[in-house]
């Protein structure tokens, strides 16, 4: 796997990673491809609330399209 973004170092790393349509979600690291699509594990969904803070939506595996942030 080789990605022009420098990917490789954050490969089992905790990242957080904001989607096009402002979506917050955070997982482990455990892929990318050339077309930065990404395998988070462990993830989950942060939701901000002015009226009960911070939520959290536990997602487990997910992948995220390149396109998509």
């Amino acid at each position: 796997m080789s990605g022009g973004l420098g990917l490789e170092s954050l490969v089992d790393q905790q990242i957080s990673v904001i989607t096009n349509d402002g979506r917050n979600i955070v997982g482990v690291l455990k892929g990318f491809d050339q077309a930065t699509n990404i395998i988070l594990d462990e993830s989950h969904e942060r939701v901000y609330s002015t009226k009960e803070g911070v939520q959290q939506h536990v997602l487990g595996l997910y992948i995220i399209r390149g396109d998509n942030m």
